[in-house]
């Protein structure tokens, strides 16, 4: 299938999307997890920062790269949509809660696992909510354009 204005990103493999599509989910967190681990050592602040940045900065491509490509395809209620499309953004939020469930799933388990079997105490101070709130704002509108990126087959090639 042809959509208008053909270029590069119009023409991107599912492989190259769907490794886009994991590192701008990952990015953002990894950078998070990257300064927390960066201030247990003695590295120079010159090595913090330009991997932080590239961190984020796989995110923010990622996110403007894979919401060019999708357009407004992913959104609901999807008017304009052939069949074809329709059936493809609704597979792709069904994977987007699913990611959600899974991962709220996980944490809820590593909590559980850390409060109530191991004893241990948890405390969320004012970084780490912040880091928190940052992802979830961030990702979760992310997660319907990654899945249909993700689930969007190959174009057809038309010679």
């Amino acid at each position: 299938m042809k959509r208008g204005g053909s270029n590069r990103i119009d023409r991107l493999s599912r492989r190259t999307r769907r490794i886009l599509a994991i590192g701008t989910l990952v990015g953002l967190p990894a950078m998070f997890a990257w300064s927390s681990f960066w201030l247990t050592t003695d590295v120079s602040s010159l090595v913090w920062g330009p991997v932080s940045l590239a961190l984020i900065g796989l995110t923010v491509v990622g996110a403007i790269v894979l919401y060019r490509f999708v357009r407004n395809r992913a959104d609901l209620p999807g008017h304009g949509l052939d069949e074809r499309q329709l059936r493809l953004r609704d597979q792709a939020w069904v994977m987007s809660y699913q990611v959600l469930s899974a991962v709220v799933i996980a944490v809820v388990a590593f909590v559980g696992v850390q409060v109530l079997g191991l004893g241990n105490e948890l405390t969320i101070d004012a970084s780490v909510a912040n880091a928190l709130v940052l992802c979830l704002a961030t990702l979760v509108p992310l997660l319907p354009v990654t899945s249909l990126a993700w689930v969007e087959p190959d174009a057809v090639v038309d010679d």
